[in-house]
């Protein structure tokens, strides 16, 4: 087998590309010839994307940035003048799940410090339910999650 593997890569040795047609060298030599304009027309429509992303960017870091949206849902108190007073209507978190939709374990690893270690991976879908009480609204929440854990592993 290893005979054969040497045979092989001698002959690949000897082997040498062919030179290129000469309707080949004459089609390069004139696409060369044209390159110029082509080059520059090429840069131009490069640098358009580029001067789109800075404007962009300049625009962008003018613009006031809005308060973050808080995490539960509040209404607003109604304006006197329109009708009474309505105290904010305030979600209260009713439940929680942990959907697990894959593990893996990723066998042994050795820590920085030579410890041996046995790493798994989990992944998750975490949602909570959160509810009005004066209305029975509800709204629900999921957020995918993936936890790591690393366990050390002693062999005696």
């Amino acid at each position: 087998m290893d005979n054969e593997l040497q045979e092989l890569e001698a002959e690949l040795k000897r082997l040498r590309p062919l030179a290129p047609s000469r309707a080949v060298t004459d089609d390069i030599a004139r696409q060369l010839a044209a390159a110029p304009g082509h080059r520059r027309n090429f840069w131009a429509w490069t640098a358009l994307p580029l001067a789109a992303m800075v404007a962009g960017l300049v625009l962008l870091r003018e613009q006031p940035v809005a308060p973050a949206p808080t995490s539960a849902p509040v209404l607003a108190p109604v304006p006197a003048a329109t009708a009474p007073v309505v105290a904010a209507a305030r979600y209260k978190p009713v439940s929680a799940e942990n959907l697990l939709y894959a593990r893996s374990d990723e066998g042994l690893v050795t820590l920085a410090d030579g410890t041996a270690a046995l790493r798994t991976r989990s992944s998750y879908v975490d949602t909570i339910t959160w509810r009005n009480p004066r209305t029975q609204a509800s709204l629900k929440w999921s957020v995918p999650r993936t936890e790591e854990r690393v366990v050390p592993v002693s062999f005696q």
